[in-house]
């Protein structure tokens, strides 16, 4: 699967898309939203570990599943392109909006694993794109590339509720997390290596559910993490 830092970068970039989402754990509130084909595949903190490894969650097994089964379940709404900020190659995402699992909703988005060398060809013949917040662009797929992106493997997902939790709505459904950690820009990051996730948490913020298979979690979410914490306490320590 992908260095750890440009799996980083990539759910850094996941994060950003999926923070533009509306303003969970308590009844939904204003106009009812049409729910996606995966509505009753089970909630946030319904997840297994399946035997190959893999996290089952929302319908998908990260780490095993495709871009065409994602497709199958979550249906045609799904959004493909290629996400980037400026000077990186980027990552291919999915987005589901709305996406509703049960009486939570919210917005899902999907990275999956592709060689740098492939993005950077899509990313070359793409036919438009789209500036977004951050720095971020959207790259529009050719429809051969779009073919070519359904065997690309799941590798992580975001969630991010319509109503925003605090660290003890998280810990009301996940249970106690094995390490909590505050990265740089406040909040709190809630850690759930046996599950493969990171829950961020801040009072001012929407909050984030990150997923990866939980053999992959240390990698791929917990290092960069303790690594971006401790840059940021080296770096008040020296003020």
């Amino acid at each position: 699967m992908k260095h750890p830092l440009r799996l980083a970068l990539a759910l850094g970039a996941l994060v950003l898309l999926t923070l533009t989402a509306l303003p969970f754990w308590q009844a939904l509130q204003g106009k009812p939203q049409a729910a996606s084909p995966a509505a009753e595949m089970g909630l946030p903190w319904q997840t297994r570990v399946g035997e190959d490894g893999s996290l089952q969650v929302f319908g998908l097994a990260v780490g095993r599943t495709r871009l065409a089964e994602a497709q199958d379940v979550l249906g045609d709404s799904l959004q493909v392109a290629l996400v980037a900020r400026v000077g990186e190659v980027g990552a291919l995402e999915a987005l589901a909006d709305p996406f509703r699992a049960g009486f939570v909703s919210g917005r899902l988005v999907l990275a999956f694993e592709v060689p740098p060398a492939q993005l950077l060809r899509w990313r070359e013949g793409a036919p438009r794109s789209v500036a977004m917040e951050g720095g971020v662009r959207r790259f529009e797929l050719l429809p051969a590339d779009r073919e070519q992106a359904r065997s690309a493997l799941l590798s992580g997902l975001s969630f991010v509720p319509t109503a925003r939790l605090s660290q003890e709505d998280v810990q009301l459904r996940f249970g106690m997390p094995a390490r909590v950690l505050d990265p740089p820009g406040g909040g709190r990051a809630l850690l759930y290596p046996e599950r493969g996730l990171v829950a961020s948490v801040a009072p001012d913020r929407k909050s984030v559910l990150q997923y990866v298979a939980p053999g992959d979690f240390e990698a791929r979410l917990a290092a960069p993490l303790v690594a971006a914490a401790a840059a940021s306490g080296a770096a008040s320590a020296g003020r």
